[in-house]
């Protein structure tokens, strides 16, 4: 269960790009991620990403990557869960 999103470019063409991209972990089930934790940790990282994106100048350039995953210490009973999340938001030139 993993799920990526990246963009650059100026702040209006990264928001609809990663708008596009969201769409795939988060679409209704069974498309999207199967489970509700790491729907809500997407969920969270597109608003904080928007919430950062909003900062910037609107004529500047910007590079942002999220990407995630969610694993068990044991698969076959599902026991240890844990999620892996890395967000970059950088300006760009």
């Amino acid at each position: 269960m993993s799920w990526s999103v990246n963009a650059s470019g100026k702040i209006a063409d990264v928001r609809g790009k990663l708008s596009e991209q969201f769409k795939c972990p988060l679409a209704e089930k069974p498309a999207g991620l199967a489970d509700d934790g790491e729907r809500k940790t997407v969920e969270m990282i597109r608003d904080s990403v928007d919430q950062c994106l909003s900062t910037f100048s609107a004529d500047r350039n910007v590079n942002v990557s999220a990407f995630g995953h969610m694993g068990f210490a044991n698969y076959e009973t599902k026991e240890g869960g844990y999620q892996e999340v890395t967000v970059s938001i950088k300006p760009g030139s």
